[in-house]
């Protein structure tokens, strides 16, 4: 038979075993599937679809697309666009990300004598609703089961035990899912802002997450962002021993944190917190043969020298961290967990070590209030609870950028799985004065206060993400406008401040600024 060799790079052309599948779901199966009858399982509005493929030898190869065959039609029949329009997935919802590496295989139709094809295509994307593979040798005829909470009697017995169909399974009915060989994460401060998030979206693309913080969650369950959530310090190896103990991938978001009146009021803790929290992790992570670790560092890493004229718009680039000489401990003891990262990578090349520069990272469900909240979130408080001034801390000339926590988290997955070992800014370029963002807010709000500017830190002068470097090894960098996000959080936080003015607390208070001492010494909630 000839054979013909296909090569597609088209965003338009999605080809899988089905159409939609998870991406890692789809490299477990390159690494650990051989060439056999593939069938589709897809879980959409509550419902399961079973293919249905005739009982072939195993050297036959069929793809199936909306639980059809695609037989002699053709690769362009696994477009993105025909598979969406099948299962009624609007386009909007669906994206190509990046492409991944080449897959090759060949099918043949020996039923309508169609060529054997060698097919070699590259791709990632994303879907929503996600769709879920399974795989066996005889489904049920195509058709849609209701499952409404009960798993449907084609699915029970011996389909539960084949190991991708708990992607269905876990859908259905999470107790009785059977643990799989897909990639499981440890995600350290998932009780935080931007851990929640991250093991929030990691859970949608298919990996098993563990959470793992010394801190209830405050604004999710622990269920909407982790499979399991460990309520562990982690400045204890044991504790770090036990976290990583199973974990293929780490991301080490943990940190005694806040925003600049909690950073320069906390010095000799928060050094001595994440120093801790930096130092267990990755020796643990190096003891249980973590493949990779992502490392979570700040634009507070940059020396002063360089941030000290808030006229200079131009952005700090990641060279640009040395000579060190960060403006305070926090920044000093990120930059030590960078090379500390760095260095275990290099004596142990199993542990393969990512890390990313967060700048200014913002959204909702973060802390708004209490004295560890950021620029964003206090800027949003006062401006629901403001009635005669706005408070600035400094002369409000001070500048910087933001980072929207949807951009944060598709960067930190997209450096967590490129080949790119070296720090990596993640923020947007996008750079304001806080008096400016102070107008941008209140513009959100509808209101109009005179700007009062009292004394309080300030940090630097400007500070600006330069995204040279992330666009030209990752072919992407944030893009979300300030004036989006902020919008967004903007009337997330008025939401907290109203619920709260409904229980009787006096509100009036959150328009003012002042400096918080806290020792975040023991778990607490």
């Amino acid at each position: 038979m000839k054979n013909t060799s296909l090569n597609y790079k088209d965003e338009n052309i999605f080809k899988s075993a089905g159409g939609l599948i998870p991406t890692e779901v789809y490299r477990s199966i390159l690494d650990n599937v051989p060439l056999i009858c593939v069938d589709l399982v897809i879980v959409k509005d509550n419902k399961a679809f079973l293919t249905k493929r005739k009982n072939k030898p195993c050297k036959d190869v069929y793809w199936m697309q909306g639980g059809r065959m695609l037989k002699n039609e053709g690769i362009e029949q696994c477009g993105i666009r025909k598979a969406a329009s099948e299962l009624n997935i609007p386009e909007d919802r669906i994206k190509i990300t990046q492409y991944l590496g080449t897959f090759s295989t060949e099918f043949n139709d020996s039923e309508q004598g169609a060529s054997s094809h060698t097919v070699n295509v590259t791709f990632q994307a994303e879907v929503d609703p996600a769709v879920s593979l399974g795989f066996d040798n005889d489904h049920s005829d195509g058709k849609w089961f209701d499952i409404n909470g009960s798993i449907p009697a084609e699915l029970d017995g011996k389909y539960k035990h084949h190991p991708y169909i708990a992607e269905v399974l876990q859908l259905i009915e999470p107790d009785r899912v059977i643990k799989t060989d897909k990639i499981k994460v440890l995600v350290t401060g998932a009780s935080g802002f931007i851990g929640s998030h991250l093991g929030k979206r990691l859970m949608q693309e298919g990996y098993y997450v563990v959470g793992a913080d010394w801190k209830s969650p405050e604004f999710m369950q622990p269920n909407e962002f982790c499979h399991e959530f460990l309520r562990v310090d982690l400045r204890t190896m044991k504790n770090c021993m036990d976290a990583c103990e199973g974990i293929d991938w780490v991301f080490n978001l943990a940190a005694d944190m806040g925003g600049m009146g909690f950073i320069q009021s906390n010095h000799s803790r928060i050094g001595y917190n994440n120093t801790m929290i930096s130092l267990n992790m990755l020796e643990a992570a190096r003891h249980h043969n973590v493949q990779r670790y992502f490392y979570s560092s700040s634009a507070c890493v940059y020396p002063l020298h360089v941030q000290d004229d808030s006229e200079n718009t131009v952005g700090l680039k990641e060279k640009d961290a040395w000579p060190a000489y960060p403006q305070d401990i926090y920044g000093l003891e990120k930059l030590y967990g960078e090379e500390m990262a760095l260095k275990y990578s290099e004596e142990f090349p199993q542990l393969q070590i990512r890390i990313a520069r967060f700048h200014g990272i913002y959204g909702e469900q973060g802390t708004w209030k209490g004295g560890r909240e950021k620029v964003p979130a206090a800027f949003c408080r006062k401006a629901a609870a403001a009635e005669s001034v706005f408070e600035i801390w400094g002369d409000g000339e001070q500048k910087r950028s933001f980072c929207y926590i949807d951009d944060c988290v598709e960067g930190v997955i997209r450096i967590m799985k490129s080949d790119y070992n070296k720090p990596l800014n993640l923020g947007s370029e996008e750079m304001i004065s806080m008096n400016d963002f102070a107008k941008l807010v209140m513009e959100k709000a509808n209101k109009h206060l005179p700007l009062k500017h009292i004394e309080g830190p300030e940090g630097v002068r400007g500070r600006n993400s330069d995204n040279t470097l992330i666009e030209e090894v990752l072919g992407w960098k944030p893009s979300i406008p300030l004036a989006v996000g902020i919008e967004k959080t903007y009337r997330w936080v008025k939401e907290q401040v109203e619920a709260e003015r409904q229980i009787g607390v006096n509100t009036s208070a959150y328009s003012e600024s002042k400096v918080v001492i806290t020792e975040a010494s023991d778990i607490n909630d």
